[in-house]
């Protein structure tokens, strides 16, 4: 299919053109074969050609690449799956810390991660400076994993990097082996220290 970016839209009257291997070519929102977001200039979109009533050659059938996604069901039982240990453990460390003081800070890493995605993505439009990969990882890192997994599939943001998507599993893998450990009273991390001072003497 061939494919090019929105280089001028107008939101009003539902139409714009699309630049492809140096044409313009007409687009009207009718003809989005998906709709999940407003179009925008610079949006990367595929479509097949096709002609107007002019016979006039226009875009059909317009998909947007990476840029705008939908979060869907298998999506939410995969999020769903990987919060239940997470979750367990909070519950368990709420006996020491305030519940309260956990669900707070649960939120506001995840929603601070989520708009860091959006800011980013906004960025990368627009083709400014963009936010350094280690500060996403960080947030991440730091609790706002479930922020970064909804971002990435509804921003359809980082979610076809390969190398960025290693490191945010990694850090989910890490995410759910700390939060299993603690509940099993932290078997292994005492297995590995006991081993460890076995082998220092």
């Amino acid at each position: 299919m061939p494919s090019g970016h929105i280089t001028d839209w107008n939101p009003d009257r539902g139409f714009g053109f699309v630049e492809s291997d140096g044409h313009r070519i007409f687009l009207h929102q009718r003809d989005f074969a998906k709709r999940h977001k407003i179009p925008e200039v610079g949006d990367h979109l595929q479509f097949e050609l096709g002609k107007d009533k002019q016979d006039r050659p226009c875009a059909k059938k317009a998909v947007h690449v990476n840029d705008g996604g939908r979060f869907t069901s298998e999506a939410i039982f995969l999020l769903a799956f990987l919060l239940g240990a997470p979750i367990c453990a909070l519950v368990k460390l709420s006996s020491v810390i305030s519940p309260a003081y956990l669900a707070v800070y649960a939120l506001a890493i995840s929603t601070s991660t989520y708009f860091t995605y959006a800011w980013d993505k906004n960025r990368a439009r627009k083709k400014g400076q963009r936010e350094p990969e280690q500060v996403l990882h960080l947030l991440e890192f730091l609790g706002g994993w479930p922020g970064a997994f909804i971002a990435q599939r509804h921003l359809r943001h980082k979610c076809s990097k390969v190398n960025y998507q290693i490191v945010f599993w990694l850090i989910i893998a890490v995410h759910q082996s700390v939060a299993v450990d603690y509940l099993r009273n932290w078997s292994v991390a005492l297995r590995v220290m006991h081993a460890f001072k076995q082998f220092l003497s």
